[in-house]
């Protein structure tokens, strides 16, 4: 069990460290920042709105994902869509160009990103299997804008922030760059020091051509990483005091994230060109995960503490797509080529386990860090090439058509310690179709058919043939639905999918293999707009039936649903403008229902629901745009467990206050 739970942190310090942005502080940035800032105003003749406008509910078309600076709202994020993760299966992409995900970009980097999925997804030539997260680049406008950002919490961490546009030669040449210092505190009562940095370039040498070369550095360290907690036979763990680290004093993570690249686009004579190459780099340097396991209903649990030493996870990725559209009176042709690939190089592995012993839950106690004592690590390459076509026909006032093929060239090659595993492969070919019909001028309905391929897990440690490289999996996706515009500019979108994916897990003797398929159908609801002037709305919710079937399923090994898996997730968000007084309140409301908690499917975390709320206050700094915004979350501090893979459970957040000052100099 603990080699599994072992694997299941490997991917979640790459998960936290790949997230959000970095945040560190230390006392000097205040100064630093304000001093940015007044020299801005020497600047800048005139200022854009580049932070002051920060708001993911004024700014989401749908319900379905959006974020926007540090703010997001939505049924679905970069890590769950539709009960799957886009980034584990590789659909990420930087401004519509295929991105070989290692490390989150941070937000000093990218203005925000949006979740492509059902009807959202129609323009998408290639789409994907669960859904498209797309991201994108922060941008250089045609005046000279600089944003300091000042922030304060949750659970009193602060940070500055200073984003910049420069243009230096009138449509031809400028830079937007980024930095951030920050000092996070988390629910779990840890805290880190880190620093992030990003400059995005842009250049026209001619008005038909653009280049977008970028480069980001992120850097983190003093993080105390967060309790897992696998409880005794059909338990959950018994509540703790929340907001205060019980783990060892000297687990200390600390690494450094790179994303670099170029985004470019051309037009050469009716062709239209674009190109994307990415670098994503996550190098952790040191790396702990702290294990409560066999939890009783005393709270009486064995402490262990995962050392991982040094790891590299690296890929280079791109794509090249050329179009060519052609008029035939209401109606437009599209061809559409692309060529992507990506060369993937991980190394990894040879953690120790320290036994802490004993301990009581909640209360923790402090033993001396062991000596060192790391095994040999593991690596593999992926290499992956892939072309295709596709033809898009836009219909005006009737619908619009996309039909696409791509061929994939997949391998995999795993070299462990103990031996050089056999090169998995792969080449399938890949068929989407997505259509969407105007039945009025308010009414759209849609329907799409998609396969994709992902990367499969590699067999457990505690697998007969532990490591194996599985095959690539060939997944499948089909949805429809409808969009309706209710009102002015409020619309109803409702549509139901279903998600099909080969099931890998252990058989009766042990072997790491494809025991059947995991299905999720749903329905997801959105209804996004403003319905009344000054009022802004995103409210949304999905229902998914989960089940898996297969072998393991029918000998009574394990239960019909997937772990972590809630048959339904709701939020609402409100905003409102107080006309002439420069403030806005806003409200969301999200809602969870039980989660399954284990494999046997014994156990489940009850559901909750939890209120935030918050306002911003608009005005002006020396007659320059500025905002305060404040919020409170978990307003009547709920509190309750969520389910991560391996069955391992982490407390929510409790009651926090945050707020930024942001001003558009």
């Amino acid at each position: 069990m603990i080699e599994t739970l072992v694997r299941c942190v490997i991917q979640i310090a790459r998960s936290r460290s790949r997230g959000a942005s970095p945040r560190s502080t230390v006392p000097s940035i205040w100064a630093a920042a304000l001093a940015l800032a007044l020299a801005g105003l020497t600047l800048a003749p005139a200022a854009l709105a580049q932070r002051t406008d920060d708001n993911a509910t004024a700014e989401s078309d749908d319900a379905f994902g959006r974020s926007v600076g540090n703010e997001s709202v939505g049924i679905y994020n970069p890590g769950d869509v539709r009960g799957f993760s886009p980034i584990d299966a590789g659909n990420v992409r930087i401004e519509g160009l295929y991105f070989d995900h290692q490390v989150d970009p941070t937000s000093r980097l990218i203005e925000g990103s949006a979740i492509r999925i059902g009807i959202a997804a129609q323009s998408y030539a290639f789409p994907s299997p669960t859904g498209i997260v797309d991201y994108d680049l922060r941008h250089v406008g045609e005046r000279r804008v600089v944003s300091p950002v000042l922030t304060y919490g949750p659970f009193g961490g602060s940070g500055a922030e200073l984003d910049a546009q420069l243009p230096i030669t009138r449509d031809r040449f400028g830079v937007a760059v980024g930095a951030g210092l920050y000092r996070d505190h988390s629910q779990w009562g840890g805290a880190n020091r880190a620093t992030a940095f990003a400059v995005i370039p842009l250049w026209k040498p001619t008005a038909n051509v653009e280049l977008r070369p970028f480069f980001s550095r992120s850097t983190y360290r003093d993080e105390e990483p967060q309790p897992l907690m696998l409880t005794a036979d059909s338990l959950l763990p018994p509540k703790v005091r929340r907001e205060h680290y019980y783990g060892q004093p000297w687990e200390q993570n600390e690494g450094e994230a790179f994303n670099y690249g170029l985004v470019s686009q051309a037009r050469l004579g009716a062709w239209t060109t674009r190109l994307g190459v990415f670098e994503s780099v996550f190098a952790p340097t040191a790396d702990f995960a702290d294990l409560f396991t066999g939890i009783d209903a005393n709270g009486l649990a064995n402490e262990f503490v995962v050392a991982f030493q040094e790891s590299r996870f690296a890929s280079r990725s791109g794509e090249f797509r050329a179009s060519r559209s052609f008029e035939d009176g209401s109606r437009r042709h599209t061809v559409l080529f692309t060529a992507r690939g990506r060369i993937q190089q991980r190394r990894y592995g040879g953690e120790q386990v320290i036994d802490a012993g004993p301990v009581q839950l909640g209360v923790g106690h402090t033993i001396t860090r062991p000596d060192a004592e790391f095994g040999e690590q593991s690596r593999d390459e992926v290499r992956q090439r892939t072309g295709g076509v596709a033809y898009q026909l836009q219909w005006k006032d009737f619908g619009e058509l996309s039909l696409g093929v791509q061929k994939t060239f997949y391998s995999k090659t795993s070299e462990t310690p103990d031996i050089v595993l056999p090169t998995s492969r792969a080449h399938p070919l890949l068929k989407n179709a997505t259509a969407t019909f105007y039945a009025t001028s308010r009414l759209a309905v849609y329907g799409s058919y998609t396969q994709g391929l992902e990367e499969s897990p590699v067999a457990p440690s505690n697998a007969v043939n532990r490591n194996v490289a599985a095959p690539a999996l060939t997944t499948k996706q089909y949805d429809a639905g409808l969009r309706w515009t209710m009102i002015a500019d409020l619309k109803l979108i409702a549509g139901v999918f279903n998600v099909e994916k080969p099931y890998f897990d252990l058989d009766r003797n042990g072997i790491f293999t494809s025991l059947g398929t995991v299905t999720h159908r749903g329905v997801e609801l959105s209804l996004a707009g403003s319905p009344v002037e000054n009022l802004t709305l995103v409210a949304g919710t999905r229902f998914l039936d989960a089940s898996v079937s297969g072998p393991i399923v029918d000998a009574g090994l394990i239960g019909k649903k997937p772990v972590a898996t809630a048959r339904s997730y709701s939020i609402a968000s409100l905003d409102y403008s107080l006309e002439g007084t420069g403030i806005s309140l806003d409200a969301t409301l999200e809602s969870i229902s039980r989660q399954v908690a284990n494999t046997a499917n014994t156990v489940e975390v009850p559901g909750r629901t939890v209120l935030h709320l918050g306002g911003r206050y608009r005005f002006k700094i020396i007659g320059k745009p500025a905002t305060l915004r404040a919020q409170v979350s978990n307003v009547f501090d709920r509190y309750g467990w969520s389910v991560i893979s391996g069955g391992a459970y982490v407390y929510n957040a409790p009651r926090r206050f945050d707020m930024y000052l942001a001003a558009d100099l």
